[in-house]
């Protein structure tokens, strides 16, 4: 193990030789310089760390004491090497931690780190993904968190306040309550000059294709609605929000297209 996680040429080998030190005539030389000075920044030090992160993976479940035992046969305390790869499994492992109304917490060190105590499921991260249970003893994975990239937040945001059941029918909430509106498609080659057809029940106003992209998501038009009744916000799941909970549709809108400019 070892040798696979340590046992690697140094980084920057490349950068050293696409840009070698520039030799300097002898009478510019400084009088005095330090000896690492002209040797820094040159190459780097290099672990390959997906094998020990795989292997603890693969431990998952069984007792922490067993699973160190076995790593500490293999890597024995007997080089500076060996101590290295030691460093890296304790760091990959979090050992103190307790239960707070049922669920796992742990201690940090370092107040940037979030506070002395927060949830294990707030630690989850590429340096420290496994925990041992404070009761069972077991080693455990920290569950992933899901990534949140910036091209999804449109995508989130229109499911927060709609939700398409069919081609044509599109449950909406507008001002705070819902309503189940009947869609039609906005023609490829339509325009603002084509009057009637781009007009849009919800918005009030001519639609074109990327705005009606913007707001539904779909190159779509609402054309009839009726608001929910009690039995069929439950029957949906669904829940009236206060009025200025959600901005209007119009200010939406605008915002959108703001944003394109």
């Amino acid at each position: 193990m070892h040798k696979v996680v340590v046992e690697r040429p140094r980084g920057g080998q490349g950068w050293a030789k696409k840009f070698p030190r520039p030799q300097v005539p002898f009478d510019d030389l400084p009088k005095y310089q330090g000896i690492k000075r002209p040797h820094e920044h040159r190459k780097w030090f290099t672990d390959v760390l997906g094998p020990l992160r795989r292997w603890l993976r693969s431990q998952v479940g069984r007792p922490w004491d067993d699973v160190y035992s076995e790593a500490c046969a293999v890597i024995k305390p007997d080089s500076v090497v060996r101590a290295h790869i030691k460093t890296h499994l304790l760091e990959f492992v979090e050992q103190d931690t307790f239960m707070r109304a049922g669920e796992v917490w742990c201690f940090r060190p370092y107040a940037w780190q979030g506070g002395n105590e927060l949830p294990i499921r707030e630690l989850n991260g590429h340096w420290q993904p496994f925990y041992v249970h404070p009761e069972s003893g077991q080693l455990r994975e920290i569950p992933a968190k899901p990534r949140s990239r910036w091209r999804d937040k449109p995508a989130d945001e229109l499911a927060r306040v709609q939700r398409w059941l069919d081609d044509t029918t599109l449950i909406r909430r507008m001002n705070g309550s819902w309503f189940e509106c009947r869609m039609e498609a906005i023609p490829s080659g339509a325009s603002h000059e084509s009057g009637p057809c781009l007009f849009d029940l919800n918005t009030h106003r001519l639609l074109s294709r990327e705005d009606a992209m913007c707001f539904y998501g779909r190159a779509a038009r609402c054309v009839a609605k009726r608001q929910f009744a009690r039995r069929e916000l439950r029957r949906h799941g669904l829940v009236n929000a206060p009025v200025g909970a959600q901005p209007s549709s119009h200010s939406r809108l605008s915002a959108s297209r703001a944003a394109r400019r």
